[in-house]
């Protein structure tokens, strides 16, 4: 890719699935666009999406195109870009063999390896991502796997300045951009547990206005809306949050991290953080044990700042920050296959 370069993303956000297609994407968008690419979004019909896309300086398409793969197709031959960036579990193998005759690079952002990805690049940042098994590539798909490649925004490259105090005193909560009241109740009152810190709490556009009251409190800072939380992940002293995106986001600050899975899909990264001394995990956000097994985590990580300083430490080590540029140079220096 060059200055110049026409890419075109296709992925989707909403209540159920929340927003970290859109926030990967974006991150991508941002390093490409950096090397002077020309970025166009095409999204679901989710007017909150297309202003978070909008907000973060891109152009943003409103389509259909999850229940008419040829909404996609069609729009996606009337921008004739040189580039087409998927990243939706809902994008079929078969979508995949319609879209690439249209482009000059097909890449697919995908985590579950559940499906068949006939594309030129698969992108996969995920910790477990090289034990992954994929199949239904093209003989010339290559992949570029592992946190070294995890999608989060540039601004995480540069070196978190952090200092670790003897005690607690902010707590960062944050379960994902969907809508989780549950999870944010039982995660909120699990670090209200923790005698006098106070309690950042950063809540999606999804977020159920009845859930945000029921948190409210002397020591509960709620921040509605808030898309970068690199400050908020700097000002905490340790945080609690899905495993999702924003888990790379808070290993990539050094935050020390307890970590919840929203949905099955988050399950192998908090298992594999865990295993690499970069985060606590304490289970679904369905158990109804959460609140307690966030606290007992929490107070191990309060009383402990040696233990912190090592989950920091271990997260910055798995995510430098550096991996939508990588990525963005990767694709650079593809020779683009033949339309």
């Amino acid at each position: 890719m060059t200055a110049g370069t026409r890419v075109v993303f296709l992925t989707h956000g909403g209540p159920a699935i929340g927003l970290g297609h859109v926030a990967r994407c974006l991150s991508l968008a941002r390093a490409l666009a950096a090397d002077g690419a020309r970025v166009v979004f095409l999204v679901g019909q989710e007017a909150r999406v297309t202003a978070a896309i909008e907000a973060g300086g891109f152009d943003a398409v409103e389509t259909d195109w999850e229940s008419a793969g040829a909404a996609a197709c069609d729009l996606v031959a009337a921008l004739r870009p040189e580039a087409l960036v998927v990243d939706s579990y809902a994008v079929s193998g078969a979508l995949l063999d319609l879209l690439r005759p249209l482009v000059g690079q097909l890449v697919a952002i995908d985590d579950l390896a559940d499906r068949p990805l006939p594309v030129h690049t698969v992108v996969n940042g995920g910790i477990d991502a090289e034990h992954l098994e994929y199949r239904g590539g093209l003989p010339e798909t290559a992949y570029l796997l592992g946190p070294r490649y995890a999608l989060v925004d540039p601004a995480y490259a540069a070196a978190p300045e952090r200092r670790t105090r003897a005690a607690v005193e902010r707590v960062l909560v944050t379960v994902g951009g969907g809508s989780h009241p549950a999870a944010l109740r039982a995660v909120v009152q699990a670090g209200l547990s923790l005698g006098t810190a106070a309690i950042d709490v950063a809540v999606g556009p999804f977020a159920d206005e009845g859930a945000t009251e029921a948190v409210e409190g002397p020591r509960v800072v709620l921040h509605r809306g808030v898309w970068k939380l690199r400050s908020l992940m700097l000002a905490a002293d340790v945080a609690s949050s899905g495993a999702g995106m924003t888990l790379y986001e808070l290993a990539a600050t050094a935050t020390p991290i307890v970590c919840l899975t929203m949905a099955p899909n988050q399950r192998p990264n908090a298992a594999a953080f865990e295993r690499a001394g970069a985060a606590l995990a304490a289970g679904p956000a369905g158990h109804p044990d959460l609140s307690a097994t966030v606290a007992r985590h929490l107070g191990c990580l309060a009383a402990d700042a040696a233990l912190r300083e090592r989950l920091g430490a271990a997260g910055r080590r798995l995510v430098d920050g550096q991996g939508a540029s990588r990525v963005a140079r990767e694709l650079a220096s593809m020779p683009s296959p033949r339309r």
